[in-house]
């Protein structure tokens, strides 16, 4: 794959200061102005030989730095002995890491979305850096939940983060945590206005490009309102966005997550990843760099200082039990699964996963039945991360699989609802 010639990279934005143009996607056969092909011609054609995911549900777990998709089967996650399926590879390019980062399942378990980052540091040919600095355009990838085999792709801006589909199926909605783009504004002394990514709205059925939506700077989880009229998002500089999906041309509110909080050049929280309550639609923002989880009360669409909970370590991507009582947060540096009540906001226990392997807690998954908890841990971003099964009743650990190398999201693809 022959790629743009790279602008020079710097390292992430917190070590450093703490989009794409609308031409249509290379795989509709309309080329690129630069005349550059950006794909390889047939990548991974022979699919997988992976059994279809059966009815007791499927585990994905996207492993950024070795380009590979962890598959396990839900059914075995909370008995003894649960393994990884197969291990099958992800992306454009057979021979250049591309960073897959966070996924997305359809309603009916047909279908799978990944976004392709392109920041891997040392990726061959691509201008990749650190998570959120790849400097080449990103793309997100359908691929059919039988064979693993892609099925259609969109190009989007760099550096996605987040993606996450309307309960129709319909709607993809991808973020791009573009904290490269700070950095290069900022040294040019541009406006924060200049620094702002944008929310790519797709069409999932055709995987084309619906909408490109200017939001914040580098802006990253993504979470849809119970009526799905509004997009809550967690921006590195210390906001959050408020998109109105039915009001497309107006700009998006933007909520600062505490008093005396900083800039995108400076940020004091950082946000990172949101949880959304099912019941009262309230967002629980987790900001990495004050260690915080704050809340924005979704009647007012106002934070509530008075129900910010401070913790030892950063807070990363959390679940909701169904009746929206309970909230379960892993957190980084301590490496633990937080449970919270979610209306005191006290913290009722604390599931230590670090003498299980645990290292850099990345994401719970609550699984169907909402007994047991899936919480993937990057690793140290060297040897392979690893997937624990959490039994909620009791607080124990009952399964740990070694995954790939970081990975960063852990999603669950249809079985019993």
């Amino acid at each position: 794959m022959t790629r743009r010639l790279a602008r020079a990279w710097v390292p992430a934005l917190g070590l450093l200061l703490g989009a794409c143009s609308e031409e249509k996607s290379p795989f509709d056969g309309v080329k690129p102005p630069d005349g550059l092909q950006y794909e390889h011609e047939t990548p991974w054609t022979e699919g997988s030989t992976v059994p279809p995911p059966g009815p007791g549900g499927r585990v994905l777990v996207t492993n950024s730095l070795d380009d590979t998709m962890s598959l396990l089967e839900l059914d075995g996650a909370t008995t003894p002995g649960w393994r990884e399926l197969a291990r099958v590879p992800v992306g454009l390019n057979p021979v250049e890491l591309e960073g897959p980062h966070h996924t997305a399942v359809s309603p009916d378990g047909a279908f799978y979305y990944v976004g392709i980052s392109n920041y891997v540091p040392g990726g061959g040919s691509g201008p990749h850096g650190a998570h959120g600095t790849g400097s080449d355009d990103g793309y997100c990838l359908k691929l059919d939940a039988r064979d693993n085999r892609r099925v259609g792709a969109v190009r989007v801006d760099p550096n996605p983060g987040d993606v996450i589909v309307s309960k129709d199926g319909k709607t993809l909605y991808q973020s791009h945590f573009d904290t490269l783009k700070i950095v290069e504004v900022a040294r040019r002394g541009g406006t924060e206005e200049e620094m702002h990514a944008r929310l790519a709205i797709i069409d999932a059925e055709t995987m084309t490009r619906k909408g490109m939506v200017s939001v914040c700077p580098a802006p990253h989880a993504i979470r849809l309102s119970p009526d799905e009229r509004t997009a809550y998002i967690a921006c590195w500089s210390d906001e959050v966005a408020i998109v109105d999906l039915t009001a497309l041309s107006e700009k998006p509110r933007r909520v600062k997550v505490a008093p005396g909080a900083g800039t995108a050049i400076a940020p004091r929280h950082q946000p990172y990843a949101l949880a959304m309550s099912p019941t009262t639609g309230d967002v629980w923002v987790s900001s990495m760099a004050s260690r915080e989880l704050q809340v924005l009360e979704s009647a007012t669409n106002t934070m509530n200082a008075a129900r910010t909970i401070r913790l030892a370590g950063a807070p990363m991507f959390g679940d909701f039990s169904q009746d929206g009582k309970t909230l379960y947060v892993p957190y980084q540096g301590v490496e633990a699964l937080l449970v919270i009540d979610a209306a005191s906001g006290n913290i009722q226990r604390e599931i230590d996963l670090a003498p299980e392997g645990c290292l850099n807690a990345h994401q719970a998954t609550l699984t169907p039945d909402g007994s047991h908890a899936l919480v993937v841990c990057e690793g140290d971003h060297v040897g392979p991360g690893t997937l624990h099964a959490v039994n909620l009743a009791d607080g124990t650990v009952v399964n740990t699989v070694r995954v790939g190398i970081f990975p960063d999201s852990v999603s669950i693809l249809g079985g019993p609802r």
